[in-house]
């Protein structure tokens, strides 16, 4: 295939092209060379559009799970405990799976009336049957005592420091639960199928299509899932490439340890996840300072657990990535990676998950220890709205730090964390160079991105941090043919127009995603 079009943008930084020649999938030739070498069996596909550009790449995503799932009613539009009891009052139970009434995406933090989800309300409107509210971060649930009694949580349950089991001011349940506290419940829900899980996973990856993503890095995958992925790798039917995270904490997790990192253009299985921490909103987010209401959040693995597995896995060849929210989640994460032979660091490129709150010394930190900093700039547009609620102007100034970054780290990677955040890269990156919140206001603006730079968290910086980066994130000699068509130049466009980008076609390996 030849691939003409008077702009084709090789990548984030500019330079152009105007053909590019395919086969097999790759661009075997560019320019005049492509066109010199192409011969007349090779179809000319000559799109319309204002410009070619190299395809994304979501560098931090969840496509199934995470309450992603049928039968799950969503809870982002509420404003206010009256409309999530609203939107479940129009709940279907011929979908509740197995009689459980599941709800996700809820966020009191964009309330305008700060009442809690009250149990005794779940109680009367569902009865005996078992109601699960996932919030929009997936570290915290609401529930009702059914949900309970089917977990076999008492009301004098302890969940253990990892976790929170909220009480009403008379000490009996309020249905909160925070991280590890959600285990038993979640444990309790009756699994999804892998036909089900399937299906959620397929529509997830045409939505990432759509949006210009030819490739995504899974961030925690169970064991009990991967056969699910190499199923589809080895019957061709991935619809994207992946870079899978395994879940460091899953029993199973050392026989497939054994048999080592795999890579290949489609499914790499290389890294592992933990969690440092839980999520700002919830407050699981662990501080160094606090939150207003003296709390410091939660610490889902030691320092010394983390530091003892971040050295042997990377020993072993697997590339660690750990979540972090917190500055002294942060702080304690750069330790485990200060603690890994330095020669197994640099070939393994650890990841610290949403860098959304470092100190001045952490920042400088990643480049020494040559650590990737993924981030979620669709964070910032959700959270800024409501942090300086929970959290001191000090506090504020270590939010969000990207500018910083990107001095100091040897990669910045984009993500959107779906499905807690918004998938859409494009209002991702329009984010990273605006700086602007959910109601439009403008936050710490010096860390904004110039449009390069985000333009290049989403493809090279995806790239290198997956172990693509001669193969992936641009379009080259060589390099798979991953493009995109779009209605106008990106390095023509306001942050608002970027905002509004509506990709024409992608292309995966030559061939276009329908």
């Amino acid at each position: 295939m030849l691939l003409r079009h008077p702009v084709i943008y090789a990548d984030a930084d500019g330079a152009s092209t105007t053909a590019l020649l395919i086969r097999e999938g790759r661009i075997v030739a560019t320019g005049a060379e492509a066109m010199a070498a192409a011969s007349p069996a090779d179809e000319i596909v000559e799109p319309e559009g204002a410009c070619v550009f190299p395809a994304l790449c979501d560098a931090h995503v969840h496509l199934w799970g995470l309450g992603l799932r049928r039968g799950s009613i969503s809870l982002g539009g509420a404003k206010s405990a009256a409309d999530v009891y609203a939107a479940l009052s129009t709940y279907d139970m011929v979908q509740a799976p197995g009689g459980w009434v599941l709800g996700r995406d809820w966020d009191q933090n964009r309330w305008t009336e700060r009442a809690p989800l009250d149990i005794t309300r779940l109680d009367v409107m569902f009865g005996e049957h078992p109601v699960v509210l996932r919030r929009v971060d997936g570290h915290a649930l609401w529930v009702n005592s059914a949900a309970l009694a089917r977990a076999g949580v008492s009301p004098d349950w302890d969940p253990g420091p990892n976790g929170h089991f909220g009480r009403r001011p008379a000490g009996d349940p309020s249905g909160l639960l925070v991280d590890d506290a959600m285990n038993p419940v979640l444990e309790a829900i009756p699994e999804p199928t892998v036909d089900e899980d399937r299906g959620v996973f397929l529509e997830s990856c045409r939505m990432l299509q759509r949006f210009g993503c030819s490739s995504a890095h899974v961030a925690w995958v169970p064991l009990d899932r991967l056969k699910m992925l190499t199923d589809l790798h080895a019957d061709g039917e991935l619809p994207l490439r992946l870079h899978v995270l395994l879940d460091g904490r899953d029993p199973d997790l050392e026989g497939e340890l054994r048999q080592g990192a795999r890579y290949d253009d489609w499914l790499n299985i290389a890294g592992v996840k933990f969690f440092a921490d839980g999520a700002l909103g919830s407050q699981g987010a662990h501080l160094l300072d606090g939150y207003r209401d003296g709390t410091t959040g939660l610490v889902l693995e030691t320092p010394e657990h983390l530091g003892e597995r971040c050295r042997a896995l990377a020993a072993a060849g697997w590339q660690v990535a750990i979540h972090a929210i917190g500055d002294a989640a942060a702080g304690t994460v750069l330790d485990a990676y200060a603690a890994m032979d330095a020669a197994d660091r640099a070939r393994t490129r650890p990841r610290m998950e949403h860098c959304q709150m470092l100190t001045d010394r952490d920042v400088q930190r990643f480049s020494a220890l040559g650590v990737t900093a993924s981030i979620q700039a669709i964070h910032m547009y959700s959270d800024a709205a409501w942090a300086t609620d929970q959290l001191t102007d000090e506090q504020l100034d270590r939010l969000f730090r990207w500018a910083d970054l990107l001095e100091s780290a040897p990669c910045l990677a984009g993500g959107s964390d779906y499905p807690i955040e918004d998938p859409n890269p494009w209002h991702a990156i329009a984010t990273a160079i605006s700086r602007l919140d959910r109601l439009g206001r403008p936050f710490r603006a010096a860390q904004a991105l110039d449009l390069r730079s985000a333009l290049r968290t989403y493809t090279e910086a995806a790239a290198w941090t997956s172990f693509r980066e001669h193969s992936s994130g641009r379009l080259a000699t060589g390099c798979l043919a991953d493009f995109i068509v779009l209605p106008r130049d990106p390095f023509q466009s306001s942050a608002r127009e970027i905002w509004d980008m509506q990709v024409v076609e992608t292309w995966i390996g030559g061939v276009k995603a329908t």
